[in-house]
Order: structure tokens, then C-alpha cells, then sequence
């Protein structure tokens, strides 16, 4: 019913429901520009 993911930073809290990852999946492209855009509306990078 969920999977637990442990991300390359090897924090591994947190449990998602198939229902959220299929939605992040489907959202990938508008989420992945408000973020970037959220970014440079506060004038910070990505970059290290």
C-alpha cells in the first residue's frame, strides 16, 4: 500500500501512499517549474 524511500542523502523518513508517488508522477513538469521558479523569485540557485 506504500513504499518507504531511502533518498541519496540517506534520510529515510517518511511513508507514500501509491496514490501521492502516481500524483507526483503526473504533476512532475508543473511542480519541477514552481519550484524552479520559487528559486529565482528568492534569487537562490540549485547550484552549491
Amino acid at each position: 500500500y506504500a513504499v518507504r524511500i531511502t533518498f541519496d542523502d540517506l534520510h529515510d523518513t517518511g511513508i507514500y501512499s501509491w496514490n501521492y508517488l502516481y500524483l507526483l508522477g503526473v504533476e512532475y513538469k508543473k511542480r519541477w517549474r514552481e519550484y524552479l521558479d520559487g528559486l529565482a523569485a528568492h534569487g537562490v540557485s540549485r547550484e552549491p
